[in-house]
């Protein structure tokens, strides 16, 4: 039995793309590897290159779907063939650094409480030798992850840098969901699931080039808007898991709450009031973490909002909503700064 299987799907990957991915796979320097690679229904040039690469690698075991069943169904039925002790996402047009396989293992192997873990990626364009950009997702504790997939649409790890332990996934009956609601968002949807029973991880070290397609080919492109409804889909659910039934204006307004600047809305200081109430009641999330979590956050939104604010007077009556019990002390406080400067100035 290998210690890993590598788990990949093709459906009319680009037989140059294909041909690098598999390669790279081959070249690991951690060799006790199989690479269970799902064909979905397909019968082009890039089946040809399965074929022939399966033809002269024993550790290529090609799974073939007699009609095109789609990424979560094709990636549920490789994991069903996965042998090895863990399961390492890879797919068809994205390359893997010879190291990827020694650096992950080593460090699931070095952290057994942690069942399911991303890495770092490059991302490149035309060359694969020039990256475009880098994206370096930084861990947070396990119960603060469970909290951040309420609201994040980049959920924290890249999928095609995700390992698995099988084990976890089989005791757990943890699978890709084949709901057409999440049929571009089954990565985040899964790991709301994993999330909830045993703790993620991030390596934060590159293993993987991760191929920006161009433009006119992207599915983030193309499928946009199927794209922001399937993460909102994930959202109102873990949402109804609370007892809220979200409407679309409230799903918009919970989608990138905690990601980047946002302009100042006494909407989202509602909409999370609304939260940490529910969650008080239905005890999904830890108290403390979540009213921390929120609170900080709406204390960024308050600072961004008056640094942007041209009104001196409302920039400080918000400034000084977020210390009620202060109210008197604060604007002294602040009065008192203005005055010191105005004494140096005259000095």
């Amino acid at each position: 039995m290998p210690a890993v299987s590598f788990l990949t799907s093709n459906y009319k990957t680009p037989p140059a793309f294909l041909r690098r991915a598999l390669d790279s796979m081959l070249a690991q320097t951690f060799t006790d590897f199989e690479i269970v690679a799902v064909n979905d229904g397909v019968r082009d040039a890039s089946y040809a290159v399965l074929l022939e690469y399966a033809a002269r690698d024993a550790r290529i075991r090609l799974i073939e779907n007699e009609v095109n069943l789609g990424l979560a169904a094709s990636l549920n039925k490789g994991l069903g063939e996965c042998a090895g002790k863990y399961a390492v996402r890879m797919d068809t047009d994205d390359i893997c650094y010879p190291d990827r396989l020694e650096k992950q293992v080593a460090f699931m192997e070095a952290h057994p409480d942690i069942m399911f873990a991303g890495a770092w990626a490059d991302v490149f364009g035309n060359d694969e030798n020039a990256p475009e950009n880098k994206w370096t997702p930084s861990m947070c504790p396990p119960e603060e992850y469970r909290i951040r997939l309420l609201f994040a649409s980049a959920p924290l790890l890249i999928h095609p840098t995700v390992i698995f332990r099988t084990d976890f996934l089989k005791k757990n009956g943890l699978r890709y969901s084949e709901d057409p609601r999440y049929r571009y968002s089954e990565d985040y949807e899964m790991w709301t699931r994993c999330a909830d029973c045993g703790a993620p991880g991030i390596l934060e070290q590159t293993v993987l080039k991760y191929r920006n397609a161009q433009e006119e080919d992207r599915v983030t492109v193309r499928h946009a808007r199927e794209m922001q409804l399937c993460v909102q889909n994930v959202q109102k659910k873990l949402l109804e898991r609370l007892g809220i039934e979200p409407t679309e204006d409230e799903l918009l307004l919970n989608s990138f709450l905690l990601n980047g600047r946002k302009p100042y809305n006494i909407r989202y200081k509602k909409w999370m009031e609304r939260i940490l109430r529910q969650n008080r009641s239905k005890k999904i999330y830890n108290v403390k973490i979540i009213k921390k979590l929120l609170r900080e956050r709406w204390y960024g939104i308050v600072y961004y909002g008056a640094a942007n604010e041209s009104d001196p007077r409302r920039r400080l009556k918000r400034l000084a909503s977020l210390y009620p019990s202060q109210y008197l002390r604060f604007v002294i406080n602040i009065l008192r700064k203005r005055i010191g400067k105005n004494d140096e100035r005259t000095t």
